[in-house]
């Protein structure tokens, strides 16, 4: 199991290494919305004024494994920060497997602008109207078509929705491989551990991949 864990990440520090060569600075990237999120909020590494008391938090819990929420790098936290303070999202709807540890409320209330989360498990999505949002936050993902009705469900109330999907292995990434036929949206950035999905129709349909 050792030398499978090592390989595993052998190949993915190759993956991460190639990515940040070729698409880092975000060349390439016609789209002007794509290119000022990729330069200003994934390459941004300005600590907000919140970040140090939210990363002792981080290492806290990362002591405990039992209550390890599923989103347990700072990093990735962060940037999810980013996301939304950028795109000014003021209803947040996260979906997760651990509800009560998860710390992306810590993160999100921060932003300035949220005046809403709503942190659901899966279980708790079955038979409820799902509440309008902004923004979805999946750091948990499901069966397949139950992604697909929420995404569905959402881009109905909310026609410029934003989406990240947390993909931290193999196997959330197959998951979300050739999903985005299903769920149609205008723009993609592929971000290795994360996929974000945007709606807004005023954007121009094309997929871009990255790292932060």
């Amino acid at each position: 199991m050792k030398s499978l864990i090592t390989l595993r990440g052998v190949v993915r520090r190759l993956q991460y290494s190639k990515r940040l060569l070729i698409n880092r600075r975000g060349d390439g990237v016609h789209s002007p919305f794509a290119f000022h999120f990729i330069t200003r909020v994934v390459r941004n590494r300005r600590p907000y004024y919140c970040f140090e008391e939210l990363r002792g938090e981080v290492k806290r819990r990362r002591k405990d494994a039992k209550t390890c929420p599923p989103i347990h790098r700072a990093r990735t936290l962060e940037l999810l920060f980013r996301t939304a303070h950028e795109l000014e999202a003021k209803n947040i709807l996260v979906v997760t497997s651990q509800p009560t540890t998860s710390l992306l409320p810590d993160y999100l209330r921060h932003t300035g602008y949220t005046e809403a989360i709503y942190v659901l498990s899966v279980d708790e999505l079955q038979g409820v109207s799902l509440p309008c949002c902004d923004l979805l936050i999946c750091e948990y993902l499901s069966e397949r078509e139950v992604l697909e009705q929420i995404l569905s469900q959402c881009t109905s109330t909310s026609p410029t929705l934003a989406v990240a999907l947390y993909t931290p292995s193999p196997r959330w990434r197959r998951f979300v491989s050739g999903l985005d036929k299903q769920v149609a949206p205008r723009l993609i950035l592929d971000l290795m551990d994360l996929c974000l999905y945007f709606y807004d129709k005023r954007l121009t349909p094309s997929r871009y991949k990255g790292v932060y």
